[in-house]
């Protein structure tokens, strides 16, 4: 299963956050995050990066191995996939060209891609952007297998050749997507779906109207005004001099094999869902830095606009990438993400004042024993003494 889809909801994410201040990290605050990454690695990880962030400080530490059964140690500094968590920036990237005007939140998939307008479900063609990065644009999620060996089949069948570009297979998977049938029980524009194809359709709206590719779209508009350093690993491929992703059960871990290079060129076109983005944990943390000052009130280079959506849930929303909940009370924005046995959560308080982070190179066959250790890692960094006086 390359793509899964987070536990969202199922996980609670902590029972209370710290809020720091300014200043320098307190003493002992490196020595709590590493005693936290250490006991998440001996109840199972094969490897860890914990990352907090407070009004000025960033720590991260590190623990385990980058593969079971070998020497190499995770470093603070190794790039990790970062799955699902990748949608809460391609809806960043959409309010960057929101704002510029090249597309609205309303533009719906009829007006964006009318070369396949024709060949759409009626239900499907006024689906909008924002629709479709809160989930509810009622499509196939591509997030277990089922989906996939459907598509699969299809190609087996298709008889005319099929596409060697990027660029046309994506157009090619968005006119089989728009024709198929919603899952059960769901009705476009309205139910709640999660749909990692839904955010590919999203940025092939957003490639359709500025006339330039994803990646590069990143790059202009997210990358470079935010210091990011983004980049995409194949799924035929690990990452370069890095963690190797794990699955399994606790104790039982094995490393996930890459995918053959047919499966891995179609899975570039949900890229945009999360599929292969590969970041360190210190780009990373500028990236959730961005966000601590713009909910803070700064000025930042996120879009106002997409800042407004994110304030405006309510907790239990999706919206653009991120779910709302409350801790003890207080609102907070967070999102898990997992992708060829690399796992990821991160909590945002939506008063600006904290985040917290955890990256592994494991994931479990349902997710939900990775995530529930990430939980308890990051639950024990925000219950100790604040990290800044």
């Amino acid at each position: 299963m390359p793509l899964h889809a987070p536990l969202l909801a199922a996980v609670t994410v902590f029972a209370a956050l710290t809020a720091c201040g300014g200043g320098s990290a307190a003493q002992g605050a490196d020595a709590r995050v590493q005693q936290a990454a250490d006991n998440a690695v001996r109840s199972g990880l094969a490897g860890v990066v914990l990352g907090h962030l407070g009004a000025s400080e960033r720590l991260l530490s590190a623990a385990g191995v980058r593969q079971v059964g070998l020497p190499d140690a995770v470093k603070a500094s190794d790039a990790f996939m970062i799955g699902s968590t990748t949608k809460a920036m391609t809806a960043a990237l959409a309010g960057r060209l929101v704002e510029r005007g090249a597309i609205a939140w309303s533009t719906t998939l009829a007006e964006a891609l009318p070369d396949l307008a024709a060949g759409m479900r009626a239900d499907y063609r006024r689906i909008t952007l924002e629709q479709l990065l809160a989930h509810r644009g009622g499509l196939l999620a591509f997030n277990t297998d089922a989906d996939f060996i459907r598509f699969q089949a299809y190609l087996q069948t298709a008889r005319a050749p099929l596409p060697t570009t990027l660029a046309q297979r994506q157009r090619f998977f968005a006119a089989w997507l728009l024709a198929q049938e919603p899952p059960p029980n769901v009705t476009p524009g309205e139910t709640f779906a999660y749909s990692n194809a839904g955010y590919a359709l999203a940025a092939l709206m957003l490639e359709s109207r500025t006339g330039r590719p994803y990646a590069a779209l990143m790059q202009q508009e997210l990358t470079l005004p935010l210091g990011l350093s983004v980049t995409w690993t194949a799924a035929d491929q690990r990452v370069s001099n890095g963690p190797v992703g794990h699955a399994g059960a606790q104790a039982r871990l094995s490393a996930v094999p890459p995918e053959d290079a047919d499966s891995a060129a179609w899975l570039e076109v949900l890229r945009p869902a999360g599929d292969g983005t590969t970041v360190s944990p210190d780009s990373y943390a500028r990236w959730v830095r961005w966000h601590l000052r713009a909910l803070r009130g700064e000025a930042t280079p996120l879009a106002s606009s997409y800042l407004q959506r994110l304030q405006a849930l309510k907790a239990g929303d999706y919206a653009l990438g991120w779910v709302a909940g409350e801790i003890d009370g207080r609102p907070v924005l967070f999102h898990d993400g997992e992708n060829r046995g690399f796992s990821t959560l991160l909590v945002i308080d939506r008063q600006g004042r904290s985040a917290s982070f955890g990256f592994t190179n494991t994931a479990a066959d349902d997710g939900s024993w990775v995530i529930g250790l990430l939980n308890q890692a990051l639950l024990t960094l925000q219950r100790a003494q604040p990290l800044a006086s």
